[in-house]
């Protein structure tokens, strides 16, 4: 497996109104937020079903890319109408993980260790309340 890599130079707000553009387009900015939770679901069980066999995935890169890409879609258009603004909820939702899952509990583990590890923290950490 490739070390990952940072994304290119699109930015979240450039994808926003990219998304935003085509549903627009196409009248389709206004769909319920439960049928887009659903639609996304769905696009991440069409990327799983590439893996359903074997750890190496069937289909090639691009067929991969498109899956991840109709899920992205889907999470856009969800935060659109829900009026959620994808970076910070990532960076509030990396914070909440950062303090279950510290990484000096981590580093450095693989196999049955990092499994311990996880367990340990999903075990000690409480969920706060919607």
């Amino acid at each position: 497996m490739k070390a990952q890599k940072a994304q290119g130079k699109t930015t979240l707000a450039e994808l926003d109104e990219l998304v935003l553009e085509y549903m627009r387009a196409r009248d389709w900015d206004n769909i319920a937020p439960r049928a887009l939770a659903i639609s996304m679901a769905l696009e991440a069980n069409e990327l799983l079903e590439h893996f359903q066999w074997e750890e190496t995935p069937v289909g090639d890169k691009e067929a991969l890319a498109d899956e991840l890409a109709d899920v992205l879609v889907y999470a856009f258009n969800f935060a659109q109408i829900m009026n959620i603004d994808i970076a910070e909820a990532i960076k509030r939702k990396l914070a909440k993980s950062t303090k279950k899952y510290p990484a000096e509990l981590f580093k450095g583990k693989a196999g049955a260790d990092r499994r311990q590890a996880w367990l340990e923290a999903k075990k000690n950490h409480r969920k706060t309340s919607l």
